[in-house]
């Protein structure tokens, strides 16, 4: 068998595990169920309406935050303006930016590298509108060195937090 099907072979049962492997997460509110990947323990901060999962072993944190409100006149491309700004005014170093559709809302992902603490950190910010619901972002951290092995997982496990309304 060659190398590429291997790989691609084992990335379809990670992933088939990966579905199967869910824990549902509602939110106070009674607003959003939050699907999240077996093994990630849940917090949810009724202040800033956010739900943070990670999981110690692998050293990896994501969080589901809502930015903003609908506001008219405010669009995805100007709101990702702003936060790139600010990004690089906090000391991010933006590795890549991706525009895509993420599950079925459009969004914009920025790959980025920290310091914190003395680690280097990679950090992805997803920013996404929901219609007639306001707009999101999740983030994932993990460090530099471990990032491109968890990739799948961070991936998966970003899809997970997509709410089920």
């Amino acid at each position: 068998m060659s190398p590429t099907r291997r790989t691609i072979l084992l990335s379809v049962m990670l992933l088939t595990c990966v579905i199967f492997a869910t824990d549902y997460f509602l939110d106070p509110n009674n607003e959003y169920i939050y699907a999240t990947l077996e093994g990630f323990e849940a917090y949810y901060d009724e202040t800033e309406q956010s739900l943070t999962v990670f999981n110690a072993d692998l050293n990896l944190f994501l969080n589901i935050s809502k930015l903003s409100e609908p506001v008219e006149g405010l669009d995805l491309t100007t709101l990702v303006q702003e936060i790139k700004k600010s990004l690089e005014n906090s000391g991010f170093k933006i590795l890549t930016t991706d525009e895509r559709d993420f599950q079925k809302y459009k969004a914009t992902t920025f790959e980025t590298l920290s310091m914190q603490n003395n680690i280097l950190v990679r950090v992805e910010f997803t920013i996404f509108e929901v219609p007639n619901r306001g707009f999101y972002m999740i983030l994932s951290a993990a460090q530099d060195e471990s990032y491109d092995s968890l990739r799948m997982v961070i991936r998966a496990a970003k899809m997970m937090l997509m709410f089920i309304e």
